[in-house]
This record gives C-alpha cells, sequence and structure tokens, in this order.
C-alpha cells in the first residue's frame, strides 16, 4: 500500500478545542498516534495504559484517552496514544473503522464505507 498524509483535527470530548495535523494512514497501526505534548494541552484525561508492538518487534507502553478527531468531513470519537514529542502523527485502523472510512492508496485519500453486520 502506498503511504500518504491527511490533515485531521485532534480535540477534547466536549469539541471546545481541536488542533490540526497532518498524520500518516497506517491501516497497520490499531490506533491513532499523536505526540503527548500536541495531545496534553486539549484537557484529555488519560484512561489507561496499553502495551503496542512497534514494527522493530518492540514493546513499548503508551497512554490512551478519548479523544474527538475531524477527518475527511466526519467527526468520530476514538481512543488515542500518546506518542513521544516529534513522533510522526499515525492515523490509525480503529478511528477509520469508527469513521467507516476506507483507504484508497491509489488515489491517496479516505473514502466512505458502509457499515455491515454479519448475522
Amino acid at each position: 500500500m502506498g503511504v500518504f498524509n491527511v490533515t485531521i483535527a485532534v480535540g477534547n470530548l466536549a469539541g471546545t478545542r481541536f488542533v490540526e495535523l497532518e498524520a500518516m494512514v497506517d491501516t497497520g497501526a490499531s490506533h491513532t498516534l499523536v505526540p503527548g505534548d500536541t495531545l496534553a494541552p486539549l484537557g484529555l484525561e488519560i484512561e489507561e495504559l496499553a502495551r503496542f508492538e512497534i514494527a522493530d518487534g518492540g514493546v513499548v507502553e503508551y497512554a490512551m484517552a478519548h479523544a474527538k478527531i475531524r477527518l475527511a468531513g466526519l467527526e468520530v470519537e476514538a481512543l488515542v496514544a500518546f506518542g513521544q514529542e516529534g513522533t510522526l502523527p499515525l492515523l490509525g485502523a480503529s478511528t477509520l473503522e469508527y469513521g467507516r472510512l476506507s483507504v484508497d492508496p491509489v488515489g491517496q485519500r479516505l473514502v466512505p464505507i458502509s457499515a455491515y453486520l454479519r448475522e
């Protein structure tokens, strides 16, 4: 898959403060990752610590909080990981799923998809 960036805005749950940033679309990442120094001023409350396996096989622990994320004309609530200062923001698969978005790697864009249930 091609790598590309999209503009997103991450905000507090009240929707009163947002910060806009460029995030790399990473469907191999389970969650969205944003530098903690970007998230802290939003007043997000850390809800848990979660362990993640990273690309080189190592394991790291990140603080997690629910945040509002604006992307592709939508606003969704998703768990966001507090990355280290200077970390490249990543837009992960769970945020895309909450927004019912898929990736068009050729057109380098996010595209809406229908929700579905299997009974």
